[in-house]
């Protein structure tokens, strides 16, 4: 039974993509259950893409596998096995700097949109809020800042349809608020320290380069992994 529940939640990550986690209680409370699903998983060169301040579960590529899967001619490196343009790659790094590294100050101060600004005794006994809608970014105003640098609003917004269709940002009433995926699988530490280094920049100058193995380090894995 348990080795049958174990195949369904591997092909139900594999082919969808991502789940949440509500509905993978159990994954979480039976370590055997975890511990098939893993081996399962890597039989394939994946692995579970979860941490503690996403409400989300995915899959990624294993590290050993990397470089058989996105530069098996060792030539040309890919960012990520989600067909997105250069200028789509630029862009979800503006938008998740934009939308996670101000959500995860909130989360690791347990603090809710609602609340920003005021003080907070015993922050660490409250739950972690992991709402989707933390943080929006207004589109009017993404189009202001960037549409210059990512080759006019046309691009923009095509760029936009990208991400949205892989599910990394989610579109509703001019606002972008982060999808299933922004947050679970892009590796919050690497990422984030590129950003404080300057890679922001770099990247928005050159639309991102998909030649380069320095490019999004898609992974989700905050060192903090389960719920």
């Amino acid at each position: 039974m348990a080795s049958e529940k174990a195949e369904q939640i591997a092909a139900s990550l594999i082919s969808k993509r991502y789940l949440h986690k509500s509905t993978l209680k159990d994954l979480f409370i039976d370590n055997d259950l975890m511990e098939e699903v893993s081996t399962r998983l890597k039989a394939v060169g994946l692995e579970i893409a979860t941490h503690v301040y996403t409400d989300y579960v995915s899959v990624r590529t294993l590290r050993e596998c990397e470089q058989e899967v996105f530069n098996p001619d060792g030539k040309s490196y890919t960012a990520s096995n989600l067909s997105l343009s250069k200028g789509a790659i630029a862009l979800l790094v503006v938008i998740w700097a934009k939308i996670i590294m101000p959500k995860r100050q909130m989360q690791r101060e347990r603090v809710s949109p609602a609340e920003e600004g005021q003080n907070h005794l015993f922050a660490e006994s409250k739950p972690i809020p992991k709402e989707r809608d933390m943080v929006a970014i207004d589109e009017k105003t993404l189009y202001a800042d960037f549409a210059e640098k990512l080759g006019g609003k046309t691009k923009l917004g095509a760029y936009l349809s990208e991400l949205a269709r892989a599910d990394l940002i989610s579109r509703k009433n001019k606002q972008i608020f982060e999808g299933p995926l922004l947050d679970t699988i892009i590796d919050y530490p690497i990422l984030a320290e590129r950003i404080m280094n300057g890679a922001l920049e770099n990247i928005l100058k050159t639309k991102g380069n998909e030649n380069s193995p320095e490019g999004i380090p898609v992974d989700g894995d905050e060192g903090e992994a389960d719920v």
